[in-house]
């Protein structure tokens, strides 16, 4: 009995792992799109707009959709199993990796906008040094010049700063800032009560405003957000 109760468990865990294995690909896989998003964002960024724009209404759905098709898998495996845990694994993955989908959306975005601004600046550095070495020769205010396929904004300081690919809509926008000084750092957001800025008005003002905050890349370049 114990031998045909055993071979019953291991032809049970079979479809069992393949239903698991399935799921956990597809959520994960759903999983890591907000990432790919972010980072060729941080690359492209109206390529990544137009995708963001587009995985509103369809990751939804998408999630939705899959959530179900695996929900009455896992119910179907369920009336096939013969031990009660395996029954409550099969119905509550689905659920689970629903939840930890949606859990790491926000922060899968962030690491792919983080890796792909890093990327940006690893590819573009020489550029970047060029049009820096030529606008300190001549510090004139700019507004998204061009540069070889490099648009770049400058504040003239003293002393030069310039700002890398800037984009957003409006006055709200990002770039990778070089900044010598390293006083960009010094924007912390602002009071929601008050209005008012952490930081004083010459770190705020720079670029004609209003800098928002700063995560240091490398050297003396800057991830800088501007509202």
């Amino acid at each position: 009995m114990s031998g045909g109760t055993a071979s019953r468990h291991s032809e049970d865990a079979t479809p069992m792992k393949s239903f698991l294995n399935g799921t956990t690909l597809f959520f994960g896989l759903i999983a890591t799109t907000p990432f790919l998003i972010g980072l060729v964002g941080a690359l492209a960024e109206g390529v990544g707009f137009l995708l963001f724009i587009l995985a509103i209404p369809i990751m939804p759905l998408v999630l939705l959709l899959g959530f179900g098709v695996a929900l009455a898998r896992g119910l179907g495996h369920a009336r096939a199993l013969d031990r009660m845990r395996d029954r409550a694994i099969v119905i509550l993955a689905p659920a689970v990796l629903l939840a930890l989908t949606i859990t790491v959306a926000w922060p899968m975005l962030y690491a792919g906008r983080v890796s792909g601004t890093f990327a940006r600046l690893i590819l573009n550095r020489e550029h970047y040094a060029e049009i820096i070495a030529k606008v300190q020769r001549h510090p004139t205010p700019a507004n998204h010049e061009e540069d070889g396929g490099v648009t770049y904004s400058v504040d003239v300081g003293p002393p030069v700063r310039v700002a890398f690919n800037p984009a957003g809509f409006l006055d709200n926008w990002s770039g990778i800032i070089f900044d010598p000084t390293g006083i960009v750092m010094e924007a912390r957001g602002f009071d929601p009560v008050t209005g008012d800025f952490h930081a004083p008005d010459h770190v705020t003002k720079l670029f004609g405003g209003d800098l928002v905050g700063c995560r240091h890349l490398m050297g003396h370049y800057y991830a800088c957000s501007f509202t």
